[in-house]
């Protein structure tokens, strides 16, 4: 009784090993290509090279007699908005977690507004130009279901 609980011991530590082995063996061969770092760090002469041929490009100009976007972020949402002149025009706008944008008055005209809408609040958000700058306000109102 004794050899064979021994033999079954041995069997049981021979089937665990090998298992082992084979299963860091396919670990290995899938994840090489995961666990790898797929860029090496450049030295400073790669660095330096790399820098010195770059061309730059100039960052786009504001439309003619305007001014570049700017990004306002009020409760109900962001939007990003720019003057032409006096005038103000929203570019893009981005209702938050909950809400949707409703209303939209994109311009150009001397205000720009979207409304943000939740099931318990509109958010009116309004752009001026004033000085040709813009400016964000934004009034809450509560739902009144």
């Amino acid at each position: 009784m004794k050899r064979r609980s021994l033999l079954a011991a041995l069997g049981f530590a021979a089937v665990a090993a090998l298992t082992t082995l084979t299963s860091t063996w396919a670990i290995s061969l899938l994840g090489a290509g995961l666990s790898e770092n797929v860029v090496a760090p450049m030295s400073r002469a790669e660095v330096a090279r790399a820098l010195a041929a770059a061309t730059g490009t100039p960052a786009p100009a504001p439309p003619a007699g305007g001014t570049a976007p700017r990004a306002f972020h009020a409760p109900g949402g962001s939007v990003t908005a720019s003057c032409a002149g006096d005038r103000a025009v929203l570019r893009s706008w981005s209702p938050a977690l909950g809400y949707g944008a409703e209303d939209v008055s994109a311009g150009p005209a001397p205000a720009a507004s979207v409304e943000f809408e939740s099931e318990t609040e509109t958010i009116t958000v309004r752009v001026t130009c004033p000085g040709g700058a813009a400016k964000m306000t934004y009034v809450i109102e509560a739902d009144r279901d």
